[in-house]
């Protein structure tokens, strides 16, 4: 099954997730668009390296708990 990195934003959670496991990065508050590159690049670098087994499985996509 292919896994996306996906954003996500409540009031909880504001950052990156996976879409197929509860993986997830929190956004820190970036004042620039360099800065806000840089972690998204950091981001997708974890999103590549992680295990969805080593996460608990989503239940059920419909209803996207935070991550």
């Amino acid at each position: 099954m292919t896994r996306n990195m996906i954003w996500a934003e409540d009031e909880k959670f504001t950052g990156w997730c996976c879409s197929q496991c509860l993986w997830g990065i929190v956004a820190p508050r970036m004042e620039s668009t360099v800065a806000a590159l840089a972690f998204n690049r950091e981001a997708q670098k974890s999103f590549d390296g992680h295990a969805c087994a080593r996460h608990i499985q989503r239940e059920t996509m419909t209803s996207r708990p935070s991550c």
